[in-house]
């Protein structure tokens, strides 16, 4: 027994056992990491075959199967035929990657684009899906936490994107202005609230977030509800520019605003006489001096540009359909043909 202690304080003891534990958990360990390598893979091809469409076309098929092609080369494939508008050839080459990439961020990345693809194809749903299993991959993807909010916004699933905004927010990000606007809308929303009801929570939004008076005036047009002097004069009128030009006057005359910038759209539409004000606008000037003229054949166009991304669109938008940046909207005014006007409306 004595000699099995004496053995037991040898340091060369000590050192072979450090070494047998050091060999135990690294044995261990290449084993673990051996089986979750396999078991992600099974939930990623589990994960695509819910997903993989079913397509005659074979004019591709042999190209997609051929293993000599490098990802690289599928992933460039796939994102030129999203930008050309085939998303279900750009879907099927992406879940073709899928299965063959193995690294985590590969995978993380390819499904950050797939989800992306099917956004643009309009498939919000399995856009969600998609973005959830990215971030399951890599949670502080902040591009797949972006477009999951977008996604849930789309869907009208207002407390989600609002959850998912709240993870954004703990990363760094500045989310007040879509967390504002998340609330308008949940709050247009809600049949439980009367019109009146509506307005006023609206209106408390607004004195937080100004860019919202703009949706809370179109709540009211669209509703009929009376529009008082004092809350009209309080509003963004050159954001709004579009809404004031095909404003119908029983809803609100425009004519009796004092505002410089209001004056010189009720110039422009020759509800008032022609004055000189100081700091015009360009278009509005010109109509202003034509109608003084008597002449009333010329009238304003509008295009919409994000000041994030520089693409123009021929409607107003509060999130950029292109970028999907938030109250970046810039409004730029033409002069046309007044024929362009009938029946237009912004509602």
């Amino acid at each position: 027994m004595d000699n099995f202690f004496i053995a037991y304080r040898d340091p060369m003891f000590g050192i072979i056992i450090l070494f047998a534990i050091v060999f135990m958990l690294s044995f261990a360990n290449y084993w673990w990491g051996v089986f979750k390598h396999k078991e992600e893979k099974q939930s990623i091809e589990k994960f695509v075959k819910k997903f993989e469409i079913v397509t005659d076309e074979s004019e591709y098929k042999k190209l997609l199967e051929d293993f000599s092609i490098p990802l690289e080369s599928l992933a460039l494939l796939a994102h030129a035929y999203s930008k050309s508008g085939d998303f279900e050839k750009a879907i099927n080459i992406y879940l073709v990657a899928l299965k063959r990439v193995k690294g985590r961020e590969e995978k993380q990345y390819l499904l950050s684009t797939l989800g992306k693809t099917y956004f643009k194809a309009g498939f919000l749903r399995r856009s969600a899906e998609i973005f959830l299993e990215s971030l399951r991959l890599h949670p502080r993807n902040e591009e797949s936490l972006k477009y999951l909010t977008v996604a849930y916004e789309q869907l009208q699933e207002y407390t989600k994107a609002a959850e998912v905004l709240d993870s954004l927010e703990e990363m760094g990000a500045k989310v007040g202005v879509q967390k504002n606007f998340l609330s308008a809308l949940a709050i247009i929303k809600d049949n439980a609230l009367s019109d009146s009801q509506k307005v006023e929570k609206l209106s408390t939004l607004a004195k937080q977030e100004p860019s919202l008076k703009r949706k809370l005036f179109e709540f009211m047009q669209h509703n009929s509800i009376k529009i008082e002097p004092s809350f009209f004069e309080t509003l963004p009128f050159e954001d709004m520019v579009d809404l004031l030009w095909f404003m119908d006057s029983s809803v609100f005359d425009i004519s009796t605003c004092k505002d410089s910038f209001v004056r010189q759209i009720a110039m422009a539409k020759g509800f008032i006489p022609y004055q000189e004000v100081p700091n015009p606008s360009f278009e509005l000037e010109v109509l202003g001096k034509l109608h003084s003229l008597g002449y009333d054949k010329m009238g304003l166009g509008f295009e919409y540009v994000c000041g994030e991304c520089k693409q123009v669109f021929p409607v107003h938008f509060y999130r950029c359909p292109s970028c999907q940046s938030i109250s970046s909207v810039n409004i730029q005014m033409s002069i046309t043909k007044a024929h362009h006007e009938e029946n237009s409306s912004f509602l």
